[in-house]
């Protein structure tokens, strides 16, 4: 629990950080006249910052012009800020990965504030909504119901602080795509013959296995190292994630969180060869590593290079590598896992998210028949019995 500094007046503290423990950032607060305690309208990245707003709250009390903080900010926003400006505030004070920040600026820019920024947020209604979302182009379901989300959440926040009164995005189902493009999923011989392709070198079989049969996210399997394996290749701990976006960093997993997944008996050997012949011995040595050197495998050029060309040798096409998480979670629910248990075996925060990734296959449907049959079967003994 982050505790308050004293001081001469005012109080500062520096909140917890799960991602970077001691790095928190900074909250200011002061009793004002009328005996409450005021917090800024935000935190700060370091002290200083934080310094120079009760700093400037002091000389407010001192020249008799105080009014709350959060009175003040409300009135700022009500009187003329657009929906470009509040949006990039908005963004800004997320506290998110540098990856989903740059995506939520990037749909912001390109598809919300050309049309809508420069509305006053006071002014934004349904209607405006409606029209705007009506714009957009309809062949993209998936990206309009992303940026559709982005925008309901900013305006969320302006109900919050007292801006609106309610949100006016109240398009029913807009957050929620239908899928244009079903994924392919492959056949567990489909998946055992592209790994053994001539076009695929031994180096990377173990990583399409460990992809398809763990179904692990591209950044994830990149960056496993040898000390995220256990003995015997039981299983391994998935708790780091690597992106290019904005040049190669190490971050935590996408849902932030660490899991450990259970390596099916059928590849632990070809796991445990990979270990035995292309991994270095070091506990933090990367299992899989560019052929022509380097430090993280990138993962247009693996596709350009291998995959694909393995996918024609098998006679297969239209197929990407993430549809081979769709073949974990497809399998995993085959084999009989729940939604919660596919949920934490593919990383996800919901078990709807888990759900997208499980496909309705013709052998499954299949199974469930015969097992209908042998229920009405037994029904059908025990009366008449």
């Amino acid at each position: 629990m982050a505790r308050r500094q004293r001081r001469g007046w005012g109080a500062l503290r520096r909140l917890p950080s799960r991602r970077a423990p001691g790095r928190g950032r900074w909250q200011a607060s002061y009793i004002g006249r009328d005996n409450r305690r005021h917090k800024a309208p935000h935190t700060f990245a370091d002290r200083l910052s934080a310094e120079r707003w009760l700093s400037e709250e002091r000389r407010l009390l001192d020249g008799g012009d105080w009014r709350p903080p959060a009175e003040r900010e409300v009135e700022r926003w009500t009187k003329g800020e657009t929906v470009a400006e509040f949006g990039k505030r908005w963004i800004a004070e997320r506290k998110v990965k540098p990856g989903t920040r740059g995506l939520y600026e990037s749909q912001f820019a390109l598809h919300i504030k050309p049309v809508l920024g420069s509305v006053q947020v006071r002014h934004m209604t349904a209607e405006r909504v409606r029209g705007w979302y009506a714009s957009l182009d309809a062949d993209k379901p998936t990206r309009n119901a992303r940026v559709y989300g982005l925008l309901h959440s900013i305006l969320e926040t302006a109900v919050s602080d007292g801006v609106l009164s309610t949100n006016p995005c109240q398009i029913k189902g807009a957050s929620n795509a239908t899928r244009k493009r079903q994924p392919v999923i492959l056949s567990v011989a489909e998946v055992a013959a592209l790994a053994d392709s001539d076009k695929m070198p031994e180096r990377y079989k173990a990583l399409l296995l460990l992809t398809a049969w763990c179904g692990l996210r591209w950044g994830e399997v990149t960056e496993l190292r040898r000390r995220d394996v256990s003995a015997g290749c039981l299983s391994i701990t998935v708790e780091r994630a690597v992106t290019h976006k904005g040049g190669c960093r190490v971050d935590t997993t996408k849902a932030s969180n660490v899991r450990t997944v259970a390596v099916p008996p059928h590849i632990r050997a070809a796991l445990k060869h990979h270990l035995d012949i292309h991994t270095d011995d070091r506990p933090e040595a990367l299992l899989f590593t560019p052929i022509r050197g380097g430090c993280h495998l990138n993962d247009k050029v693996f596709a350009d290079s291998y995959y694909r060309p393995a996918l024609d040798a098998i006679g297969r096409t239209g197929v990407t590598m993430h549809m081979l998480r769709h073949f974990g979670g497809t399998m995993a629910a085959r084999a009989g896992a729940t939604p919660a248990e596919t949920q934490r075996r593919l990383g996800h925060k919901t078990a709807k998210a888990a759900m997208l990734y499980q496909a309705a296959v013709d052998e499954r449907d299949t199974e469930i028949a015969e097992a209908l049959s042998k229920l009405a079967e037994g029904a059908a003994t025990q009366e008449e019995t």
